[in-house]
């Protein structure tokens, strides 16, 4: 058994206690949250202890491994201490926007021997891992266009929690990019004057990867409409490929329930947080491959930055630049 602890008790951590009973082998130790009031009415709700401090998991020999589910600001702080104090990490998305600092906690994992995985949840849904199979066998032949596009309406309300669309919604592009195609040779990017009443990130944004020779990601995410089509993208992955075509599509299975940030719910989406969950299980207890990993975590961290700059220069930005320095 494998035994969690969380930090942070926000929207997030609601799916992650939803996901965790179906998990085999995984429960709740507890919860810490700076808000005491607030981390106790979770405690109670998931049936678990609530923990006084972050220190008290980290000095309880019971727990095995921390979710860490905080504001980004403060993933690798908290990371790196429950590694020194022996612990395995499961980290929310978008890790960090230092990237430095992903690879100098990877590092720190290696050296104490123990798994630190982001939480790259998509990457885990099982028509995706079948879409990945597929493709590195070579059953699609050569892979030419790859797609995930993201298009759900957030009230300014709600997207007030988001730094803006391109960094935290687009990290999911991001590493299924990566995962499926590796590093890019180009990206370019564009993010959209947004229409918020007082918020001032973007609610609309894109990017596209390219690969030598002739291989291109086209990204697009949008909190500014919804589409009310035949065909919706709400969240779609699709891959064409020379040999033949695979895709993923949030709505083949969806109920009217809110949950989290969604006014539906969207069963592979939430399905996804106990398949990652099953992964760490996985890479802890039998040493199994992390599908996206924390090295990937890094590498999108500087392409999300180099797409920032794109966006705001008018230009693409090249994996490595004239004077042969590497981007990411």
């Amino acid at each position: 058994m494998l035994r969690v602890a969380l930090i942070g008790a926000g929207a997030v951590a609601d799916l992650h206690a939803q996901a965790i009973p179906s998990v085999r082998g995984v429960e709740i130790a507890g919860v810490f949250d700076m808000d005491e009031t607030f981390g106790k009415d979770k405690a109670r709700k998931w049936n678990t202890e609530f923990y006084h401090s972050m220190d008290a998991i980290f000095e309880d020999s019971a727990v095995d491994g921390v979710l860490v589910l905080t504001h980004m600001d403060s993933h690798l702080e908290i990371a790196s201490k429950a590694i020194t104090a022996g612990k395995h990490v499961f980290l929310e998305k978008p890790v960090s926007k230092d990237s430095e600092g992903i690879e100098r906690l990877a590092e720190q994992a290696r050296e104490a021997g123990l798994v630190c995985m982001p939480d790259h949840n998509y990457a885990y849904i099982p028509e995706f891992r079948r879409l990945k199979r597929i493709a590195d066998q070579g059953d699609l032949g050569t892979i030419r266009s790859f797609f995930v596009h993201y298009v759900i309406p957030h009230a300014e309300e709600l997207a007030n929690r988001y730094s803006g669309i391109l960094e935290e919604v687009m990290i999911h592009h991001s590493y299924l990019t990566l995962s499926l195609l590796g590093k890019p040779d180009w990206v370019t990017a564009g993010v959209a004057t947004p229409a918020w009443k007082m918020h001032t990130a973007e609610d609309q944004a894109w990017m596209v990867w390219e690969y030598e020779p002739g291989t291109s990601a086209h990204l697009f995410a949008s909190f500014a409409t919804d589409d009310l089509t035949n065909d919706p993208w709400t969240c779609l992955v699709k891959v064409l490929g020379t040999n033949g075509s695979a895709e993923v599509n949030w709505r083949s299975s969806m109920f009217n329930r809110k949950f989290g940030t969604h006014s539906f719910a969207w069963v592979e989406y939430e399905e996804s947080f106990g398949e990652a969950l099953a992964a760490f299980r996985d890479a802890i207890l039998e040493g199994a491959p992390i599908v996206s990993t924390i090295g990937d975590a890094a590498t999108a961290s500087r392409i999300i930055e180099s797409a920032y700059s794109a966006a705001a220069e008018h230009r693409s930005i090249p994996r490595v630049d004239a004077s042969g320095k590497a981007e990411w």
